[in-house]
This record gives structure tokens, sequence and C-alpha cells, in this order.
């Protein structure tokens, strides 16, 4: 797993790119892909005949800055546009741009305004145009994924995890699939229309992979989502209904076949829930430092979110909604 998220922390500035990329590993696995109207990938592998069969959904993103002018001295000013991810100073960064990946260092940064001022060695206008910088190249994090300790602690440390862990896990399950132990839909979604998602989910259950911030202090009533603790259980969701069978029957077979797991309680029940004729739950990987750039995640978690969803296709003959 730590290999795959590695490999997909490469792609760099925009989902389109990631998603080519995620074509690349999924076609010797798949039986079928194509693309909605939408942009959306889906993917399936089908089953034996009489064979349970599940929909995932993973999101694939990458939140980046724009150039959006350069200066006369050379530096480039970028701006977040509509996501809410912040550049710290000194942070490195790389440019993508027609003449390939520019290096650069963050020198100033404006976090209310989710903007900075990008340091790329020019010392003009004219110098950083040569370099092949334009207004409207996208800028993202220079990154790579490193164990935080060694194998065993099973921490990795790196840029963006949570945009990697949902289609990490897809894929995965895609690569190890098993005919007889069921069909799969995997939609890989960049969109954040959730009512034309739901619409599209097929199967028996439905399972959409999120993730979580790290919790440092239990709140009242409430337990702590720990990183190493286990895959994430909602109990409740703003949006997606969640199926409280299928999340009870999940939490049944994590204790039966001793997965860890964690239960995330949200009680605001004040707004407008969509439907789905399908059973969803949603399974969420504990992050630390979510809202920042550098972020920790346990590979054990995504194992048991990998392990859950094969044992409930294993049991899923037996249970009833």
């Amino acid at each position: 797993m730590f290999e795959l998220i590695r490999d997909l922390s490469k792609y760099k500035g925009c989902s389109q790119s990631f998603v080519s990329q995620i074509v690349e590993k999924i076609t010797p696995f798949a039986d079928e892909l194509h693309f909605d109207k939408r942009g959306n990938l889906i993917v399936r592998k089908f089953g034996e005949r009489y064979a349970p069969k599940i929909t995932l959904l993973a999101e694939v993103k990458e939140e980046v800055h724009v150039v959006t002018s350069v200066t006369d001295y050379g530096a480039l000013a970028a701006d977040a546009n509509y996501f809410s991810l912040t550049f710290p100073l000194g942070q490195s960064v790389q440019v993508v741009t027609k003449k390939g990946l520019l290096q650069g260092v963050v020198v100033a940064s404006k976090a209310e305004e989710h903007a900075a001022v990008i340091d790329i060695g020019a010392n003009t206008k004219q110098e950083a145009r040569q370099m092949g910088v334009e207004t409207g190249n996208h800028v993202t994090c220079y990154d790579d994924q490193l164990y935080l300790g060694d194998e065993v602690s099973g921490r990795v440390v790196g840029k963006g995890l949570d945009n990697k862990i949902a289609p990490a896990i897809a894929i995965k399950l895609l690569q190890q699939w098993d005919p007889a132990e069921g069909e799969i839909a995997v939609i890989f979604f960049s969109s954040q229309n959730r009512k034309q998602q739901l619409s599209q989910l097929e199967g028996e259950a439905a399972f959409y992979i999120g993730s979580v911030p790290r919790q440092s202090t239990a709140q009242k009533s409430k337990e702590t989502i720990k990183l190493g603790s286990g895959v994430v259980i909602k109990v409740a969701d703003k949006t997606i209904p969640i199926n409280q069978t299928l999340k009870n029957l999940l939490v049944d077979l994590a204790i039966a076949h001793d997965i860890a797991f964690q239960l995330e309680f949200l009680f605001q029940h004040r707004y407008k829930k969509l439907s789905t004729k399908t059973p969803i739950s949603v399974l969420n990987i504990p992050i630390e430092h979510l809202d920042q750039t550098t972020q920790v995640v346990s590979i054990k978690d995504l194992e048991n979110t990998n392990q859950l969803i094969q044992t409930y296709l294993l049991r899923s003959k037996e249970l009833q909604f």
C-alpha cells in the first residue's frame, strides 16, 4: 500500500492527470472502464454468476494554487482559487509549465486569502517567462512519501495524503479482486455533486471512502479518533444517507474477524438528506494535520479498510437488509 501511495503522489497539476495515472494502473485488472458525461471514471470488475455486487466511491482531486501574475522581480503570485489549502512559508513547490516542472519555494503567504508569493530563482519577469512560466500555471507541493518511524510502525508522512487514500484503497481492491468474491464497481469522481454520484450506485451495498482528522482529545460522550486504531465507521453524515443496518453489520463483522475499527459520531441532523436505493456506508481514514499540506496516515488503517470490505463480500450472501 505504501508504494501505491508513493506512486500516486507523482502526478502533478490537476485531477485529469491523476485519473490518467489511475487508468494506467487499473487497466490490467479491470473488465470495463469508461468516463461519464461529468468526467468521472467508472471501473468494473465482474464476478461470478450470483456473486454479490458493491460500489466504491473514491474522490480524486489535487488542491493546487494557480499563478495569477509574475512580478517585475521574477517572483510568482499564486492563489488557491476556491481551495482552502494554504502553503506555509518555506514550502517547496513545483510549477507545472509547458517546459516541465519548475522548482520553487514560498517566500510570502497570506493564510486568510490562501495566496502565496513564490521564488523560482528568476531575477526579472522576462527570465521567469523564459523559464516557461505563464499565468494559469498550476503550483503543487513538492512531495514524497516517507515512513515515519519504520515499516513496523506503519505511519507515513507526506503531502496531500487525504487526496491519495481513497484511490489507493480502490486500486488495491481491484488488483486483489477474486471474481468468486463478487463484482465491484468503482466511481473515481472529482465532482462535488453528491446527488449525481449517489444516483450511479449499484449492487447490494456501497462504500464511500473518505478521511477524518485525528482528534487529540476526546469530546464529551465521544471517543477519540486515533491513528493506527482502525478504519473509522461513520454513524451519521450531513448529506450521505448512511444505512444503519449496513453500518451495524460492518461493526459486527469487524468484531467477529478481529478487524480494528473506530466509530465517528455526528449528531447534527438539521439538514436535508439525499436518498439512494442502494444501502451506503461511509468508511473514513484518520489523518493527522488534515488541514495542512503535510499529513500523516497509518498504513494499518488503510489495510483494515480493505480487509473490512473484502470480509463483507465474503459474508454478504448471509446478510439481509
